[in-house]
């Protein structure tokens, strides 16, 4: 009995060593990285958190995270999993980040050099899709859009 005793306890405290290694620390690399309600980019914002904040994973849902902010516990909610890394952001005031148009380029899935190669081997103009951008939409411009055009944001529905 002593020894089904004794192995009781060792679990109990073993169990809660393994799940914590579960949980992973990452980093924000967008500022502010929005906190979502629900891992979806059309639902409630319910916070923001810093660029190069440190985070601990919680729960992971398709291309989503749902994090915790390691410097104030009661700030969670859910992230792309694509506004994190686990490499840690060493000198936030030398950080170089993308600009706009780097950023609309690659949302094409291009860079200036591969959008110039498109443009010229297949006579492509990528005029009127950069004027469009430029034209911009509100988040909640966005999201109406989505949701009358039914289109999947790519999260839980």
């Amino acid at each position: 009995m002593k020894k089904l005793t004794i192995l009781f306890v060792v679990l109990c405290l073993a169990v809660p060593m393994f799940s914590a290694s579960k949980a992973k620390t990452q980093y924000v690399t967008i500022d502010p990285a929005p906190l979502k309600a629900k891992p979806a980019a059309s639902s409630k914002k319910v916070g923001s958190i810093e660029y190069a904040s440190a985070v601990i994973v919680l729960k992971e849902e398709k291309a989503w995270v749902y994090v915790q902010l390691v410097s104030d516990k009661s700030v969670e909610g859910w992230l792309p999993a694509s506004a994190l890394t686990t490499k840690k952001i060493k000198d936030k005031a030398n950080a170089t980040s993308a600009n706009a148009d780097e950023i609309a380029l690659a949302g094409k899935g291009f860079n200036k050099t591969i959008e110039a190669v498109y443009a010229e081997e297949y006579e492509l103009n990528f005029d009127i899709v950069d004027y469009i951008e430029s034209l911009g939409a509100d988040e909640y411009e966005a999201i109406a859009f989505a949701k009358e055009g039914q289109l999947n944001d790519g999260g839980a529905e």
